[in-house]
């Protein structure tokens, strides 16, 4: 009797455990879409496809912002109508082909858009590829000493191995292997974000509005021109998602495995991908509180030190190779410090200062690290002495990542040799120009439908009882969020964040419209009641 009251207490404070952590999901989620929703919906900002990369803030129309809401709204309501008069097969049916019409409808586009022009790599782009394109041929000048590209930023290392592969099979130097490729990852990035919507609801109406909504997004298009890992690491990372929505369902081996296998691929193309996998140890250990699943714990683990090993492994590798010794790199706290300041009005964005303060520095990575402390001191206690404009330098570096409809896509997509510049009269080239309010327009209206929609999914979709790993990728979306506060800033680290919304926003807007339905059902049965 006594061991039946414990374990009721053990199970109803585990329970408890579980439930707060569900109301911390949807109170902060709830606060940071608040936020955003408001501010999208009066202003937005961009980044000008040419010249500095300076983002600047201008008014919004809320007129057209709050008719896009309310046309998204009508429409999911109008397809749950019609959803109840078709059958479930062809429900199965309609929600299928809705989907393969974004797959190839992204597909085309991103091949266009790719064949379009030649964007030869650039910055990071450039080192990465080239980087790839050197050690295949036995040119390790990257690695040397600690002025070397590859020794100063260690973590880029992964997605030259990768391209590495890639180049065993094309050929040194062919960019436009990578680019066509990228083509094929947004391509399974819509449809990896359909299986994970599906796992979560099989309504048709869900499934046909997350379609068109996907289809909408542009930037996910444009990026695929760019030489770097973000499109293939967020295709990862979304399938490692759907691998653990399935395990949920299925509970097999596999399936983990599987998760394991992405999470890796996620992280050695885009180290940021971290964000992710503490979101997915977080909801794991709250899963742990209602039941023991010691398969999904192991697999979360291994998701932690199949990275690590395979970083490891790939120093080692890059070390018996070229003879130089593996450097820690410019510290990461750099990064922190160079997101804490302002430069010519830019708040907390790319500045260069890490580099040049690890140079003058004398290429010390120790003395680097407490330099950058002291900078970091020092600013706070600047902010904290004027908390006014500390809240006006984080509120303005958060919105120029967070409301920045196109996160420099065109921006990094028109940067063209001077000798590859298309065609001025060609769509390309006045997508970037004439087309270019037109273009930042329609994906400032669609960015403003899906923060609302994933503000509802906050508000009405989490519930006290809801299975927390089914929100594993809307923490990633709050860690996200709260990282870009404290890091240096671009609006092109929170494509991949935008891009996980797609599928709970669809699914915000369907409980909306849901429970929109029930209320007025109830007032109309209220007033029939009252007549009688």
């Amino acid at each position: 009797m006594g061991a039946n009251r414990k374990e009721g207490s053990e199970k109803n404070w585990n329970t408890g455990l579980s439930t707060a952590a569900n109301v911390v999901v949807k109170f902060t989620g709830g606060c940071i879409f608040a936020f955003l929703v408001w501010y999208a919906l009066k202003y937005t900002w961009y980044v000008l496809p040419e010249g500095r990369e300076i983002p600047v803030e201008i008014e919004d129309s809320v007129r057209k912002n709050v008719l896009s809401a309310g046309l998204a709204l009508l429409f999911v309501t109008v397809l749950l109508f019609s959803e109840r008069k078709i059958s479930e097969r062809a429900q199965r049916l309609v929600s299928g082909i809705s989907a393969l019409a974004a797959v190839l409808w992204i597909g085309g586009l991103s091949f266009w858009w790719v064949n379009s022009a030649v964007r030869v790599p650039n910055g990071d782009c450039a080192f990465v590829y080239g980087g790839a394109s050197y050690f295949l041929e036995g040119k390790f000048s990257f690695l040397e000493g600690t002025g070397g590209y590859c020794s100063m930023y260690p973590h880029q290392l992964g997605l030259i191995a990768l391209t590495e592969l890639l180049f065993l099979v094309v050929g040194t130097y062919h960019f436009q292997a990578f680019q066509l490729m990228c083509v094929l990852f947004a391509m399974g990035i819509v449809f990896a974000g359909y299986l994970v919507l599906r796992e979560i609801t099989v309504s048709m109406s869900a499934a046909v509005f997350y379609s068109v909504l996907i289809s909408g997004c542009l930037p996910l298009a444009f990026y695929t021109g760019w030489v770097y890992g973000d499109i293939p690491s967020v295709f990862f990372a979304v399938m490692a998602v759907w691998m653990l929505l399935r395990y949920q369902r299925s509970r097999r081996w596999g399936w983990l495995a599987g998760m394991v296998f992405m999470v890796t691929m996620a992280m050695l193309n885009r180290k940021n991908t971290m964000i992710l996998v503490v979101a997915l140890c977080l909801t794991v250990l709250v899963s742990m509180l209602r039941k023991r699943d010691f398969k999904l714990f192991f697999a979360t683990f291994l998701c932690i030190l199949i990275p690590w090993i395979s970083y490891m492994g790939i120093y080692k590798m890059y070390e018996i190779r070229s003879g130089y010794e593996h450097f820690p790199g410019i510290p990461t706290v750099t990064w922190i410090d160079m997101g804490l300041h302002e430069v010519d009005g830019v708040c907390g964005w790319y500045d260069n200062s890490a580099k040049e303060l690890f140079y003058a520095a004398g290429q010390d990575a120790e003395l680097t690290e407490i330099l950058s402390k002291q900078r970091i001191a020092e600013r706070w206690q600047e902010l904290s002495d004027n908390p006014s404009d500390a809240v006006q330098f984080f509120k303005r570096k958060v919105l120029s990542q967070w409301n920045t409809p196109l996160y420099q896509s065109l921006y990094f997509g028109t940067m063209y040799e001077e000798e590859d510049i298309p065609d001025p009269d060609s769509l390309v080239s006045k997508i970037g120009k004439e087309y270019y309010t037109t273009v930042r327009s329609f994906c400032d209206r669609l960015q403003f439908v899906v923060y609302f929609g994933m503000l509802c999914y906050f508000l009405i979709g989490i519930r006290k009882n809801s299975d927390i790993l089914q929100n594993v990728t809307a923490v990633t979306v709050i860690g996200g969020f709260l990282f870009s506060i404290m890091w240096e800033a671009k609006a092109r680290y929170i494509l991949p964040y935008y891009i996980f919304m797609f599928p709970y926003a669809a699914i915000g807007y369907l409980q909306l419209a849901q429970t929109i339905i029930a209320l007025l059902g109830r007032k109309s049965c209220f007033l029939r009641k009252g007549r009688i």
